[in-house]
């Protein structure tokens, strides 16, 4: 698997601004508020957005100690390979990448 090619991690949720932590602080995204949305909406999505390293990251690990420890069953998408292999496909999504690593 690749590594994460965007500004890295922490990132932290600034009143509707995503910024990366640090001295060298750098804006991810602004989380845009549409008038017909729920109160918090806008507040949700930007905590979301701010977890994504550390999402990424945990979920990383997660599927190499899964793939490590367990055995492989591809033909049942629930057991614990199952979600491995979802997981990692998740992990691709975010990278930007195609298929299996």
């Amino acid at each position: 698997m690749s590594e994460f090619k965007g500004t890295p991690g922490p990132w932290e949720n600034v009143g509707g601004w995503v910024d990366s932590k640090g001295k060298d602080s750098k804006i991810i995204c602004a989380i845009a508020s549409v008038s017909t949305q729920e109160e918090g909406i806008q507040e949700a999505n930007a905590r979301l957005i701010a977890a994504a390293p550390e999402l990424l990251e945990a979920l990383q690990d997660m599927v190499a100690i899964v793939k490590k420890n367990s055995y492989p069953c591809p033909d049942k998408p629930n057991s614990t390979w199952g979600r491995m292999e979802a997981a990692k496909a998740v992990i691709n999504k975010a990278l930007g990448e195609k298929g299996d690593e």
